[in-house]
This record gives C-alpha cells, sequence and structure tokens, in this order.
C-alpha cells in the first residue's frame, strides 16, 4: 500500500493517496513511513498546517532521518511563503541543515540548506553548504537529467559562478524543453537567489538569458 500511495503522490493524486495511508495508519499505528507519506501529500497540497503537525509529532519523538527532516522543512518554508517571517525561513534552514549533516550525501536537503541561506542573508554559510554539495553533484552537466543539473547550476549560481550557473542551466532547459513548468520553478527560485547575491547586470541577463522559451 505504501507503494501504491508513493506512486500517487508522485503522479499528482494526492489526495486519492491520503485514504490509503489513513488505513495503513490505523492497522500499523508504529510504523513511520505511512506518516511521512501523509506528511508529504498533504504538503503537496499545500496544507502545511496538517503535514507539519504529522511531521512534527515524528521528529518530536525521535525520527530524526532526513526524509522526515526534509519534509518538516518543506513546512516550513511554505509556512514562510505564506508569513513572510523569517523565522520560519530560518527553522525550515536549520531542518535541512540537520537532515544534510545526518545524511552527507543527500544533496537535495544539502542545496536546500544553502539556498534558504542565502534568503536568509548568510551568504558565507550559503557558500559553505553550496561546496559541500558540490563535492557531491560535481560541475559538469548530468546527461539528459534535469534536475541534477539544474542543482549543479544552483550550487554555481550560490558560490557567485555566474557563468557556469548560466551554462549548466542552459544545459538543464535543452534537456528537457518542453518542461515548462519545471522551467519556471527554477527560474523563480534562481530569481530570488540573485535579488540576495546581488550580480552586476551583466551576470544576471546571462543567468536569465538560460530560459529563453519564457516569456
Amino acid at each position: 500500500p505504501c507503494k501504491v500511495a508513493e506512486a500517487l503522490i508522485a503522479h499528482k493524486h494526492r489526495a486519492e493517496a491520503v485514504p490509503t495511508l489513513d488505513a495503513m495508519i490505523e492497522k500499523f499505528p508504529r510504523s513511520i513511513r505511512p506518516q511521512q507519506l501523509k506528511g508529504l501529500a498533504l504538503a503537496r497540497q499545500g496544507d502545511w498546517r496538517a503535514a507539519q503537525q504529522i511531521l512534527g509529532e515524528l521528529a518530536a519523538l525521535g525520527e530524526k532521518d532526513t526524509e522526515t527532516l526534509g519534509i518538516l522543512a518543506r513546512t516550513w518554508r511554505d509556512r514562510f511563503g505564506q508569513s513572510g517571517d523569517l523565522l520560519h525561513l530560518r527553522k525550515a534552514r536549520n531542518l535541512y541543515a540537520d537532515a544534510f549533516a545526518a545524511a552527507p550525501s543527500d544533496y537535495y536537503t544539502g542545496i536546500n540548506a544553502a539556498a534558504n541561506s542565502v534568503l536568509l542573508g548568510e551568504i558565507d554559510r550559503a557558500d559553505e553548504l553550496a561546496a559541500d554539495v558540490e563535492k557531491l553533484v560535481g560541475t559538469q552537466a548530468r546527461p539528459n537529467d534535469y534536475w541534477a543539473t539544474a542543482t549543479v547550476a544552483e550550487v554555481m549560481l550560490i558560490r557567485r559562478n555566474y557563468e557556469g550557473a548560466a551554462a549548466m542551466y542552459r544545459a538543464a532547459v535543452d534537456y528537457e524543453p518542453e518542461s515548462k513548468a519545471s522551467h519556471e520553478s527554477t527560474r523563480a527560485q534562481a530569481r530570488r537567489l540573485m535579488d540576495k547575491l546581488g550580480p552586476t547586470a551583466q551576470e544576471r541577463a546571462a543567468v536569465e538569458g538560460a530560459f529563453l522559451g519564457l516569456a
């Protein structure tokens, strides 16, 4: 049933996954995975409050694995998106950083910790985290892997290698030219980071130019 729920969540049928997971939680109340997945489904539906309650309880009970902390961090980032309260963003960054420290091979939590540090104005801390992520993802495009290549680009952007970031963003876009929604979310994140990093107009234009297919 957890595999079914994972597939439903992956294919954006999040609401349909919740009843399956509720049945699993009732049958196996001590099992962690159904609760994690329910938190993920709720978070992706935009219900950060309910997701935060589930995952916060898991964390309070001692579940400090990278997935629990990573999804919990996402709920705090979503909360910041509504509140604008930097304390909420700092909570998200700290949870991502804790998850990355617990699983240093997980570049997803590492790049989120680095990016949120930029948004907090902690540029030196962001660079340290990005350097650790760079050791995992390298400095070359990942053939036919949009998100891995976009992560390489984001690392370069955070480390203020704007020319390299532009090249990697272009490579990612070229791998999946029809994935406009992915391009939009990637560009939006790059813009948020550049607003804090302060590149020159020419450097910013180079990064923006990678997303030629967008208005």
